[in-house]
């Protein structure tokens, strides 16, 4: 059976806790990633996405100058905003169990995890990339 560790991210991009939001705003599109694990020191604690920062920013309607936007974004924290609710998933976690995960608890990214170490992460863009090689998961092909 397929499994995590055969298509995870290995090249893991992270941010500290402590973080700026504007800091996290220049990884995410520095990368053009939508994910962002979030450490401290090499623990995960949690994430934060490309959507939390969107909502947790000042609009562009609001009465705030750009200097006060862009000094808000560098006070408040990634840990203020992160998601704690941690779902992970361990190398030997195969591909189709997975997407069964993301798919009911509605996340776009699971991270792997091997013990207490962040390893890689598996993102729905991870999974639509095998659907269109044309591979199938494992238990898929044993129904054919």
């Amino acid at each position: 059976m397929a499994q995590l560790s055969e298509i995870m991210n290995r090249d893991l991009v992270t941010v500290d806790k402590q973080a700026s939001l504007r800091r996290a705003r220049r990884i995410l599109d520095q990368h053009r990633i939508r994910h962002l694990l979030v450490v401290d020191g090499k623990r995960l604690v949690g994430i934060v996405t490309d959507r939390d920062l969107r909502q947790a920013a000042p609009s562009s309607k609001s009465p705030l100058t750009i200097s006060e936007r862009q000094e808000f974004m560098d006070e408040l924290k990634v840990l203020e905003v992160m998601s704690r609710k941690l779902i992970t998933a361990s190398p030997t976690t195969t591909i189709r169990e997975a997407a069964k995960v993301m798919v009911s608890e509605k996340i776009g990214c699971l991270p792997v995890v091997d013990g207490n170490q962040l390893v890689g992460i598996v993102t729905q863009a991870d999974l639509l990339e095998i659907l269109v090689r044309g591979e199938q998961a494992p238990e898929a092909e044993d129904q054919a």
